[in-house]
């Protein structure tokens, strides 16, 4: 007679999910660093020039364009994507033209975050590159939209919890550093570690809240 197999708790999947992804997302962040490192910074200069936060953002925008390849790898089959989705059958064709156009935004948002570095190494007139950006980030801002008023109610809570749990623990971080840092107890930050931490902070907590909801799969 068999002993019955002991049944595994729910958090157990999400979370060797969520390492496993995250042990894959290091390494391509790691590869893309070092091809860029290898192929676009060239000069000791260009090299020395990059800060902590750049650095970061690469990691990011790594992890954001791999993600959005995922999603679209997983939109191609009904089966996978209704896994993904945790729905009782197949994906439908709406659903996996929802999941697509997550995908673009997200792989957007990493070539965005991307864009600052590759015109600033690429020494293009700031005021060029920064109209660029304006209107890239307009039109990032309508697709989001889109996306927010396509989702279902799970997604959209997804969405919401995230956007708060960024908020409120980015707020007490930032205000407890720059308490440090006016009263020269911390080094000074720019707008741009601010926002590369920030986004580093969301990409975080959409992961855990994510989990929660049995979205990671």
């Amino acid at each position: 007679m068999t002993r019955p197999s002991k049944a595994r708790p729910a958090w157990v999947k999400p979370v060797a999910t969520a390492f496993l992804a995250g042990a894959a997302l290091g390494v391509a962040g790691y590869g893309v660093g070092h091809l860029l490192a290898k192929h676009l910074v060239l000069e000791e200069s260009v090299a020395l020039s990059l800060r902590w936060s750049d650095v970061l953002a690469l990691l990011i925008a790594a992890s954001l364009i791999l993600g959005a390849a995922v999603v679209l790898f997983t939109s191609l089959s009904p089966a996978r994507l209704g896994r993904m989705y945790r729905l009782e059958g197949l994906a439908s064709a709406s659903e996996a033209g929802q999941a697509r156009l997550q995908a673009l935004v997200m792989g957007f948002s990493g070539i965005i975050l991307l864009l600052p570095l590759v015109f600033d190494l690429t020494g293009m007139t700031p005021a060029v590159g920064v109209g660029i950006i304006v209107l890239l980030f307009v039109l990032h801002t309508v697709m989001n939209v889109r996306v927010y008023r396509q989702a279902d109610e799970l997604l959209r809570r997804t969405m919401l919890e995230s956007a708060t749990a960024t908020f409120f623990i980015g707020q007490g971080v930032l205000f407890l550093w720059a308490a440090a840092e006016r009263m020269g107890a911390a080094p000074t930050l720019t707008a741009w570690d601010i926002y590369v931490v920030l986004m580093a902070g969301y990409l975080a907590a959409s992961g855990v809240v994510s989990a929660r909801r049995g979205l990671a799969y």
